[in-house]
């Protein structure tokens, strides 16, 4: 199998509403099902992330990282990201999520991409950009600098 990038503009997605955090880890999930980075079963592991360490699936500055479990890496075919703009926000944590990016990482590659997302979003002014821009292909030069 070919390397995929970490981020294509197939995965990213604006304009979405979500109820609750649980409808935007399955929908990012989804994304990266679809675009061939992960087996279904990794939504699962997604899903069971969420349940039992939801704190690690919030970074701040409006940004939800959701991800799967460590034993759930034996579902990922590629390292890749999924971005969903949320331009309401979507409760996480007693937070507000904005952006939600679906993380797919073996083990080896998980922290490099966290790290380089963080480098992404951690100005808070960086990360507002991305809570209301509207174009695909921003959000994915904005993002792609530091993937």
């Amino acid at each position: 199998m070919s390397q995929k990038n970490v981020l294509i503009k197939e995965s990213i997605q604006t304009k979405k509403s979500f109820t609750d955090n649980k409808q935007a880890t399955v929908a990012a999930g989804n994304i990266l099902f679809e675009n061939g980075y992960v087996e279904q079963e990794y939504i699962d592991s997604m899903l069971e992330k969420l349940e039992t360490q939801s704190f690690a699936t919030y970074i701040g500055n409006g940004v939800a990282i959701p991800h799967g479990m460590a034993e759930g890496s034996k579902y990922v075919k590629n390292t890749g990201i999924s971005i969903i703009q949320v331009p309401d926000g979507v409760e996480w944590n007693e937070e507000r999520a904005y952006i939600v990016v679906g993380i797919a990482a073996n083990s080896d590659d998980h922290m490099n991409v966290l790290a380089s997302l963080a480098d992404a979003i951690e100005d808070p002014g960086e990360a507002k950009k991305l809570w209301s821009e509207t174009s695909v292909d921003k959000i994915f030069d904005l993002l792609s600098e530091n993937l």
